[in-house]
């Protein structure tokens, strides 16, 4: 685990000078973007766009280039290139398993603790969980007269992040980002039809857990009935489904978001432990304050290369930073964004908070960068939160500078960018734009975003982004993207300096 900065101070070198302005550009390429953004779909729309050479350093397209607008999942670019620049592309998050007591013959005298550091990975499913129990059956443990205890203390207990929408946190993409997590932080309910009408449906829980209290009261319909089923949340963790499942249909499922995922991950080991003959005489909960410091401990441990917790009965170390910011960015992962997010707010600034990630990338952004403080306004790591905001200035200075960097962060940015057929879907593939372009989206109910680079046929390195809001369709606003793209891959100047196609 390694941060850029020794003990964790900040230090800035000289801010890159801004990105030339240019208020009206001219040339063939403009007129030829210019028309993608007319027509009845753009008439309440907001946006802007800015497309520069990297090459020549100057701007070829502008429109509102230094208005401020929701970024949607954007935002996870300024994220991963803050977390490249203070902790490294081999930067590990690790998921440690102590005991906290002593040994006597075959009991331990304390509690069983899983300690977690945010590995986006760990959470993703419980197969992470399984060597964890093994090891303590390997260590000749049989009981344990203490608790389970999930510690997420490194992050602490912020669960939500500012301005994340109320009706939003139900689904799987608002999972909460807890340092310490298993299966995505979300239950997988499947409902299948009975053997006859009326019968009830039948039911399964996945993972297997009684972390929560599932209850059915659904039945099967007649063959002309729709399937209408709800999913009510009581106090607690019960969970009770009602309605009826058409016969006709195979299976209904959905995610139920876990609202306390450290106790949730303490809950499966204690089911996985059972399973291996070990007993557990006390309870399971969660740990969410550091009164002991421990966050501290380790971030020194692994700055200094020692191994964390050397006394551990089990340690996780997740792949390295370099690889999850292709996850992130790629498959556009708001938790583990998150993760990576406030982890770096607890590197640089001493809390794992949602305030202390945002204060740390700003000051990248401002330090390292040289995007101006009035431009961003950073409040989460994924987008998910309403009150971001970006100019498509900032961004094309970000992916400016990353161009700047090290090799080692230029070439783990570069390859995490979506490209045509990678991460980009079918968008764009077969056209001029295939192979040439990748690029970073961000949509949100009216929100639509698109920021990355081009190789241009003309030998040009463009960067571009183009930022779209209140935009009443959607797909309308993707397939100006999708050409705007194509118009950019297919640039070439000529030898007159003027766009020859």
């Amino acid at each position: 685990m390694r941060l850029r900065s020794a003990v964790l101070a900040l230090v800035f070198a000289a801010a890159p000078a801004p990105l030339a302005a240019q208020a009206r550009p001219t040339g063939i390429l403009a007129r030829r973007l210019a028309p993608l953004f007319r027509g009845r779909a753009w008439r309440y729309a907001d946006w802007g766009a800015l497309v520069v050479s990297l090459t020549r350093g100057d701007t070829l397209f502008s429109y509102h280039a230094d208005r401020r607008f929701l970024p949607a999942s954007n935002a996870k670019l300024f994220t991963t290139a803050a977390a490249l620049h203070y902790l490294g592309t081999g930067f590990r998050f690790f998921t440690i398993l102590y005991g906290d007591g002593t040994v006597v013959r075959d009991t331990l005298d304390g509690d069983l603790v899983l300690y977690g550091t945010g590995d986006p990975t760990f959470g993703r499913d419980t197969a992470s969980l399984a060597p964890f129990a093994d090891s303590v059956v390997r260590t000749g443990i049989r009981a344990v007269r203490g608790d389970i205890v999930g510690d997420a203390s490194f992050l602490g207990a912020e669960l939500t992040g500012p301005g994340w929408a109320p009706d939003n946190l139900d689904y799987a993409f608002a999972a909460p980002p807890s340092a310490l997590g298993a299966a995505a932080n979300q239950v997988r309910v499947t409902v299948a039809p009975g053997s006859r009408a009326g019968a009830p449906a039948q039911v399964t829980v996945d993972p297997p857990t009684d972390y929560y209290s599932v209850t059915s009261e659904v039945v099967t319909g007649h063959r002309w009935n729709r399937t209408r089923i709800s999913v009510v949340r009581g106090p607690g963790s019960a969970v009770t489904l009602r309605g009826r499942i058409s016969p006709r249909r195979r299976h209904w499922t959905t995610s139920i978001v876990v609202k306390e995922p450290a106790a949730f991950a303490a809950s499966l080991l204690r089911q996985l432990l059972t399973a291996r003959g070990v007993a557990v005489a006390g309870s399971t909960r969660a740990v969410t304050d550091d009164p002991s410091g421990r966050a501290s401990q380790l971030l020194a441990r692994a700055e200094g290369g020692s191994a964390p917790f050397s006394g551990a009965i089990a340690v996780r170390a997740s792949p390295p930073l370099g690889a999850l910011v292709t996850e992130i960015n790629r498959r556009s992962d708001n938790l583990s964004a998150e993760l990576v997010f406030r982890s770096v707010g607890r590197a640089v600034g001493g809390a794992g908070t949602f305030a202390s990630g945002a204060e740390a990338v700003q000051r990248f952004l401002a330090g390292e960068v040289g995007v101006a403080p009035a431009s961003v306004r950073i409040t989460d790591g994924s987008g998910l939160s309403v009150e971001n905001e970006a100019t498509p200035r900032a961004l094309v200075q970000l992916l400016a500078y990353e161009r700047r960097t090290p090799a080692d962060d230029r070439d783990a940015f570069w390859q995490s960018l979506p490209a045509p057929g990678a991460g980009l879907g079918h968008r764009m593939e077969g056209t001029a734009a295939d192979g040439r372009l990748r690029a970073k989206t961000g949509t949100m109910r009216d929100v639509s975003a698109l920021t990355g680079y081009v190789s241009a046929e003309g030998g040009e390195e463009l960067a571009f982004s183009l930022v779209i809001n209140h935009m009443t369709r959607i797909r309308a606003a993707r397939l100006a993207q999708d050409r705007m793209g194509v118009v950019l891959a297919r640039f070439d100047r000529g030898e007159d300096g003027e766009a020859a196609k």
